[in-house]
């Protein structure tokens, strides 16, 4: 067992799961968001691999890439599927959040930790800062991605159901933070807190931006909220 690779899964996996018993549970909205969000992500993948040595290469570019690719594919795949959801908006932009902090990023990196030995060295240079500094940048960045991907879910509802794209084009080009992630893989940033805190910032934003959108909601379905 790695006890590092199993805290920071455990991180992601209670950031994940939390906010599911905090909305109104539905497996079909759930269903629907595990299309839209690995619909997403696959299409980023088949991008990602018929253009492997550009995305491999550190030059802003390729950061600006990357962060294009996720604020046109997540939001716009959870505007594609936000058709199927008729009710329970907050439900639909925590699902998208859950799979992947609490499944892609939460589960698997804790069967990882379970299944890894304890003397597995782990390549990445914010590894080797202290165990404080690691516990609140991978918080403060799961956090985000929870705030992200909750705005997207509900703005996608918002736009789809009011005919107005005016919700998801706001908070979509918040996916452009992915730029800062790339960055930081691909220089090898060595500090988790430069990256971490401003990617929680402009979480906090899309979060901000969502909540005012629904204090002026008024229902379109019986019982949606």
């Amino acid at each position: 067992m790695n006890s590092l690779i199993l805290v920071l899964g455990l991180i992601s996996l209670i950031i994940g799961v939390v906010p599911l018993f905090l909305v109104k549970r539905s497996l079909l909205v759930l269903g629907i968001a595990a299309a839209a969000y690995f619909s997403a992500i696959i299409t980023k993948l088949v991008i990602q691999t018929s253009f492997l040595q550009f995305f491999q290469t550190p030059q802003i570019p390729t950061y600006l890439a990357y962060g294009a690719l996720t604020a046109i594919t997540e939001p716009g795949f959870a505007y594609l599927f936000a058709r199927f959801v008729k009710r329970y908006p907050q439900t639909y932009g925590v699902s998208l959040a859950f799979w992947e902090n609490g499944f892609l990023v939460g589960f698997l990196t804790v069967l990882n930790g379970i299944l890894l030995p304890p003397d597995f060295s782990i390549s990445s240079p914010l590894l080797a800062e202290p165990l404080a500094v690691i516990i609140l940048g991978k918080t403060m960045d799961r956090l985000s991605s929870l705030f992200l991907h909750y705005s997207w879910g509900v703005c996608a509802y918002l736009s789809f159901w009011k005919k107005d794209v005016k919700y998801i084009l706001s908070v979509a080009p918040l996916g452009l933070l992915d730029s800062l992630t790339a960055y930081m893989s691909l220089a090898h940033v060595s500090n988790y807190l430069e990256i971490s805190f401003p990617a929680f910032i402009v979480g906090v934003v899309g979060l901000l931006v969502t909540s005012y959108y629904m204090k002026r909601m008024t229902p379109m379905h019986p019982g949606e909220l």
